[in-house]
């Protein structure tokens, strides 16, 4: 009898987790770093809404809005925020690196490309009681940043490719270091997250040739998930080449 109960609650929880307008299930994401990730689903007081905890912390996601991956909570493992820091999180997605940010941040502006990320960030926000500190906006990389805005943190987390025919992808990438200096403060340290050993070239030649420093890499290999995130610190090159 106990044998079968078991059979009976693995089949329950089979399917509640594969119906995407269920709840019931807790899926704890197994990955090498030391931060939290588990996925509850959506809610049954509201089918609308994802929950997930990141480090300890409730998100909510609906609609088109990525939900946080393992990249996304080795990137919160790896950022560094001041007291009184001015942040950017360019591809907030449901605005986890731009909640944990707020904590100590005097300001975090928090842009995606995806208006329903946008809005999931603002919820989020409102529900941790970080509405005034946090600044959620709608656009491509820095279009929605205000001409005179510069920041200490800018933290990018915008999918990586996977091959060399992530043509368009990577032009996001190259965009993103051609015109990030222009919103950088004095000492500002770029928090970059890409991916996969193969594409480590690439991006060290992204970031040098538009006068920028790699101090610090991380690496894990999350075998079981199938990802190889990193994490980039960046900041400007002490001794910038003069094109």
């Amino acid at each position: 009898m106990k044998y079968l109960n078991s059979l009976l609650t693995c089949a329950t929880v089979f399917i509640i987790s594969s119906c995407s307008q269920s709840t019931g299930f807790r899926n704890v994401i197994e990955h090498p770093g030391k931060l939290e990730l588990i996925y509850y689903g959506y809610q049954l007081n509201n089918p609308s809404q994802y929950k997930v905890i990141a480090n300890g912390k409730e998100f909510f996601i609906t609609k088109s809005t990525v939900v946080p991956s393992v990249q996304s909570v080795f990137l919160l493992e790896n950022i560094a925020v001041n007291d009184g820091d001015e942040v950017l999180d360019i591809g907030t997605g449901a605005g986890i690196q731009a909640i944990f940010a707020a904590e100590k941040a005097a300001k975090v502006v928090a842009t995606d490309l995806n208006q329903d990320a946008v809005d999931d960030t603002i919820y989020n926000a409102k529900f941790h009681d970080l509405s005034h500190i946090i600044d959620a906006r709608q656009g491509d990389l820095f279009g929605p940043v205000k001409e005179n805005e510069k920041f200490d943190v800018i933290i990018f987390n915008i999918d990586y490719p996977y091959n060399e025919q992530g043509k368009e992808l990577w032009e996001v990438h190259e965009r993103f270091f051609r015109e990030v200096q222009n919103y950088m403060k004095p000492g500002a340290t770029i928090f970059y997250q890409a991916g996969w050993l193969w594409n480590i070239p690439k991006i060290v030649d992204m970031i040098e040739s538009n006068n920028l420093i790699i101090n610090r890499m991380v690496m894990v290999n999350a075998y079981k998930m199938q990802r190889q995130p990193i994490v980039f610190t960046v900041q400007r090159h002490p001794n910038p080449k003069t094109k």
